[in-house]
């Protein structure tokens, strides 16, 4: 059997979310057993983790854990990582050429998932990194969907919502943020709304329902899954 290696910590609820839903939905496949997942929980502060992920500055501090990560589980015996962070994957070459196995990538599993469902514009709910960086645009390009961003006093109170949720909060402002969020980018065009950054999907049960979702999350997971029953040769 293969085993995911997964690089958590960025934040702590989506990583438990994604060994949670591997062990959901082997359950529901009828698998006779459970699959096999190591998790290596990165030690970086939380005063990074907020400098990193939500102002977009020293992120490449987080570079030295992700290797270090990545080569852990590599040693653990993981045949194949992921990593639960949109943001982070500015460093996702970094991260392969750091090791010998592969590491799934949640922006071109995105992008092709988004390909499939033939959408060809999509509004991208995501950190401040995740914008500035464009890191959709190459994967967007490749599959030849277009992508617009948050304007910037909606992505102020976005950066602040993805901050509480990394924090730990949630409270009913963040249901009212998200619906506002996601209306405004509907009305500009926006044929589904991406959430482009993998804790949103905490609060992805209180988005308008009359607006097509896209969650990277589930996305990873089920990559994740077709890898874990992918006979190896």
């Amino acid at each position: 059997m293969k085993t995911v290696g997964i690089i958590g910590g960025v934040g702590p609820d989506t990583t438990a979310k994604v060994y949670l839903e591997l062990i959901r939905y082997f359950r529901l496949a009828g698998e006779s057993r459970y699959p096999s997942i190591t998790i290596h929980n990165m030690p970086f502060s939380f005063k990074l983790e907020h400098e990193a992920v939500i102002k977009n500055i020293h992120l490449e501090k987080m570079l030295p854990h992700l290797l270090s990560a990545a080569k852990i589980l590599e040693k653990s015996g993981a045949t194949f990582g992921i990593l639960p962070c949109n943001t982070l994957h500015k460093f996702i070459e970094e991260i392969r050429k750091e090791v010998t196995i592969p590491f799934l990538n949640i922006l071109e599993e995105t992008a092709f998932f988004i390909k499939n469902l033939n959408i060809h514009k999509v509004g991208i709910l995501g950190t401040n990194t995740t914008m500035k960086e464009k890191l959709y645009e190459d994967a967007f390009v490749k599959q030849k969907i277009s992508f617009f961003y948050p304007n910037k006093i909606e992505q102020k109170y976005l950066s602040q919502l993805i901050k509480d949720l990394l924090d730990g909060n949630q409270n009913e402002k963040h249901k009212n943020q998200m619906r506002t969020l996601t209306a405004a980018l509907h009305t500009r065009g926006a044929e589904a709304i991406l959430l482009g950054c993998t804790d949103l999907q905490m609060v992805a049960d209180k988005i308008n329902r009359g607006i097509p979702i896209i969650d990277s999350t589930e996305i990873l997971i089920r990559a994740t899954l077709r890898e874990l029953t992918k006979k190896q040769r």
